[in-house]
C-alpha cells in the first residue's frame, strides 16, 4: 500500500490479510525508531492467522519510504507522530472500510510514544505500548547515564554536524535524517522529553480516553526500564491504563530485551498481545 500524507509524502506501508472467515480487527503496528516494517512480518503474519488485518508502515525517511540520501531528507521524529501516524490511521479506516472502534494501535518504542501526538489517536479505542517509554536520560538506571550524556551531548552534535546524519552502525536500526536525530536528542536531553517542547501540541495524550496496556520487559534497562514506561503513562491521565511487566524467565528465557519480542522463536510472548486485542 501507498499511503499519502497531508504534506505530500507517501509512505510505504504492507497489509497483512486475515486468513479465517471474519475479521476480528485491525492492527496498526508503529515501529522503533529506524526499524523498518519488515522486522515485524512474521509477527504480523501470526496476527493475521488469529483473524485480524494488521497494518505495517515505514516512517519518513525510514525503510521503502525514505527519499534519497538520509542527510537530504527532510523528515522530523515528530513528522511520525503529527502527520505519517494520522495518515496511517485514516487510511486503515477508509481503506479496510472499518469503523475506528476495530482499530488497535500497538506502538513499539518511540512507536508507542508518539502515539499521542497523531490527533486521530482520539478515535481508537485501544492503545498496547511495547518496551515504550519516555527517553529522559534521568530516568534510566544510573549505570547507564555516562553512555548517554556521552551520546547526547558529544557524539550525535558531532556526527550530525560532521555527516548530516545519524549512520545506522552508531546504534540505531537505519540511517537517520538530520531532523528525526535532532528531535530524538534534544527531546532526551530535556526534562520533560518531548512534553518540554514548546512546538508540540500534546493536549491529546492528556485527552486520550481509550484503554491502554503497557507491556514492557524486566530486562530492558537500556531503552525501556520501568520508570520511562510508568512516565509515558503519567502522560494519558485520562485513558484507563495498566502497566505489566515481563520477566523472561517466566516463559523460559534468558532474555527478551528491547526487540526479541519480534523474533519468531519467541511467539509464545505473543499471547501478551491476544489478550489485549477484542475477543470476536
Amino acid at each position: 500500500m501507498q499511503i499519502h500524507c497531508q504534506d505530500g509524502r507517501e509512505l510505504s506501508a504492507s497489509l497483512f490479510r486475515h486468513q479465517t472467515p471474519s475479521r476480528r480487527g485491525v492492527l496498526v503496528v508503529n515501529s522503533a525508531t529506524g526499524v523498518p516494517q519488515n522486522f515485524y512480518r512474521h509477527f504480523a503474519s501470526h496476527f493475521a492467522q488469529l483473524g485480524f488485518d494488521v497494518l505495517t508502515w515505514d516512517a519518513r525517511g525510514i525503510g521503502a519510504s525514505r527519499q534519497g540520501p538520509a542527510k537530504h531528507d527532510k523528515a522530523r521524529m515528530r513528522d511520525w507522530g503529527q502527520l505519517d501516524l494520522e495518515a496511517v490511521l485514516h487510511a486503515a479506516v477508509t481503506e479496510l472500510q472499518v469503523p475506528w472502534a476495530q482499530i488497535t494501535v500497538l506502538g513499539h518504542s518511540s512507536g508507542g510514544h508518539l502515539s499521542g501526538l497523531a490527533p486521530a489517536l482520539q478515535q481508537v479505542p485501544r492503545l498496547i505500548l511495547l518496551a515504550s517509554g519516555t527517553c529522559s536520560w534521568r530516568l534510566y538506571p544510573r549505570k547507564h547515564w555516562a553512555y548517554f550524556l556521552s551520546a547526547w551531548y558529544l557524539v550525535t552534535p558531532l556526527l550530525l554536524r560532521g555527516l548530516g546524519y545519524l549512520p545506522a552502525r552508531f546504534g540505531v536500526g537505519h540511517d537517520l535524517p538530520p531532523g528525526v536525530a535532532w528531535d530524538w536528542r534534544n527531546w532526551s536531553t530535556a526534562k520533560d522529553y518531548l512534553f518540554d517542547d514548546p512546538q508540540l501540541n500534546t493536549q491529546g495524550y492528556r485527552d486520550y480516553p481509550g484503554k491502554i496496556v503497557a507491556l514492557s520487559f524486566s530486562d530492558d534497562q537500556a531503552f525501556a526500564p520501568p520508570a520511562t514506561v510508568q512516565d509515558l503513562l503519567a502522560h494519558f491521565p485520562t485513558a484507563r491504563r495498566e502497566h505489566r511487566e515481563v520477566r523472561p524467565q517466566v516463559y523460559g528465557l534468558k532474555s527478551i530485551g528491547h526487540f526479541s519480542f519480534f523474533h519468531r522463536r519467541n511467539q509464545a510472548l505473543w499471547t501478551l498481545v491476544e489478550d489485549c486485542l477484542p475477543a470476536d
